[in-house]
């Protein structure tokens, strides 16, 4: 023990050249730290002077300028900004935060030889923008929410109509006319359910009936989901259920405007489709089938989500990346197979560019009649900036195809950046394609060292699919451990597996 002691002693004299070790015991903590170790903020200030770290700090932020790493920053601070807007104790009006974002534009125009300066007034104006955003779509959602519970007779326009897992069925209507008692602040939309619907009823026909009608609640506990946050910016402004079975009316009622015929033809759509799709395959099996094409999830079984949720696979029947790469993935590849048949055409043609086009065309529908949620918004937008990159000879960043997707949907729905599906679809996005990146940086700086030694074809089955086993394995965890702060959020639960990413660095653990 002796010699140990004498042998930290002078590694500490080398470190220190001729400093006076005789030192009380709160220098020694700053400068050994607590475990008698030379902690870090000594040895970096010993190693390298303050200078060569400015220096070093500004040659890599510039090179992340280089990179175009502020581009990704903007849908940050747009998100930011919405999520500040509706964080304010008190609604603010629409003139202060209009003269907040011209006031820091022209900060920027007056900053523009100012670099730093320049790109720190831009960012304020990033979250104005998004302050901005989010009042606009607040003002122009002017959902009216029913004050208190009623129970009136409604007839409505059946807007949409969903078969549940219980035998009822959930509709969505657009308030026509209320009697006994006439609601003098009707919300325009509600959601209610009944035990049955008249026959041949379908989306458009005027329905009416006894509903009982409550306003959206609020979270169950203090920073829980909000019902009544996305009730609101969804247009619904009431709940309930049918007190008996609602009755077809006959009578003139105005025609719906042109948007919402055509949003009555697609609604139709997949409606008959789901139906069809249930019927053939029949059971739960068919109930998720109907789910991964059309996105109607209402029919599935309860005990059957709560299964998906707890084994982590409940994002498959969710409209996302994965569908939509397979739908304009597949169909893409089979349009090339097909025109590599005519040899003189493909020659003459731009027959990849023909095959991009069409893939983007039967994705955009794909969208419609998977009920454009936001994630399946923004696969579509990042399916569609590669298509389109293809089309104009572009090449097309992933990275920045997230931040063009986030940057048009904050811009549409800012909302959305208080939701679970924007939180957890773009985190586990971001995250795989950044691991992708840094594991094809890994190879490519590993490919000088490599042997290249030609396996045999039994080896390069096992390489092959041991490196497909491994991905998938990779791929779930990474997304996982993306996604597990935001479920244990917002539902309260966390798969054991995504916790294989942040265990590591958990210091309680004591693995770090």
């Amino acid at each position: 023990m002796g010699g140990e002691e004498h042998a930290e002693i002078d590694e500490r004299r080398l470190f220190f050249g001729g400093t006076d070790l005789a030192r009380t015991d709160g220098a020694r903590s700053q400068i050994f730290g607590r475990r008698g170790r030379i902690s870090w903020r000594t040895r970096l200030g010993k190693a390298r002077d303050w200078t060569d770290i400015t220096r070093s700090a500004r040659a890599a932020f510039e090179a992340e300028i280089d990179r175009g790493t502020p581009f990704l920053c903007i849908p940050v601070f747009i998100g930011a900004g919405a999520l500040t807007y509706f964080a304010l104790p008190h609604e603010p009006t629409l003139l202060p935060l209009t003269a907040l974002v011209f006031g820091l534009l022209s900060l920027c125009w007056w900053l523009r030889t100012h670099f730093a300066w320049r790109l720190l007034a831009m960012s304020g104006l990033l979250v104005a923008s998004g302050a901005v955003s989010a009042k606009i779509e607040t003002l122009t959602a002017g959902t009216r929410i029913l004050g208190s519970e009623v129970t009136t007779r409604l007839t409505g326009r059946v807007e949409l109509i969903e078969q549940q897992a219980s035998g009822r069925v959930r509709l969505t209507l657009r308030v026509l006319d209320t009697r006994r008692p006439v609601l003098r602040y009707a919300p325009d939309i509600v959601r209610v359910t009944a035990r049955s619907m008249p026959q041949n009823a379908g989306i458009g026909e005027v329905i009416e009936g006894v509903v009982r009608l409550i306003s959206p609640s609020g979270p169950v506990r203090p920073y829980s989901y909000d019902f009544s946050f996305q009730s609101y910016f969804s247009g619904i402004g009431a709940i309930g259920f049918f007190m008996g079975a609602p009755e077809i009316v006959e009578g003139e009622w105005p025609e719906p405007a042109l948007w919402m015929r055509g949003m009555a033809w697609v609604q139709t759509l997949r409606q008959k489709m789901a139906t069809r799709i249930t019927e053939t395959i029949g059971g739960p099996e068919g109930a998720i089938a109907a789910a991964l094409i059309t996105g109607i999830r209402a029919g599935i079984p309860e005990e059957i989500n709560e299964a998906l949720r707890i084994t982590g696979l409940y994002h498959v029947i969710s409209i996302s990346g994965l569908h939509m790469a397979l739908v304009g993935g597949t169909l893409m590849v089979a349009l090339r197979s097909a025109f590599a048949l005519a040899p003189n055409f493909a020659m003459r043609r731009p027959v990849k560019k023909y095959a991009a086009v069409i893939a983007l065309l039967a994705a955009a529908f794909y969208l419609l009649i998977s009920g454009a949620d936001v994630a399946a918004q923004r696969s579509f937008i990042m399916l569609a900036v590669m298509l389109l990159a293809i089309v104009f000879d572009r090449a097309a960043l992933t990275m920045r195809n997230l931040a063009i997707s986030a940057i048009i949907i904050l811009l549409i729905s800012p909302h959305e950046v208080a939701g679970p599906s924007f939180q957890m679809s773009f985190a586990a996005t971001a995250a795989l394609v950044a691991s992708y990146a840094a594991w094809t940086s890994y190879r490519a700086g590993q490919e000088p060292r490599r042997r290249r030694t030609t396996p045999s074809f039994p080896g390069r089955i096992v390489r092959y699919c041991s490196a497909a086993a491994i991905a998938l394995a990779a791929t779930s965890i990474i997304a996982g451990g993306a996604t597990a702060l935001f479920s244990a959020w917002h539902f309260q639960q966390v798969r054991p597996s995504a916790c294989a990413p942040i265990l590591p660095r958990c210091r309680s653990c004591r693995w770090w």
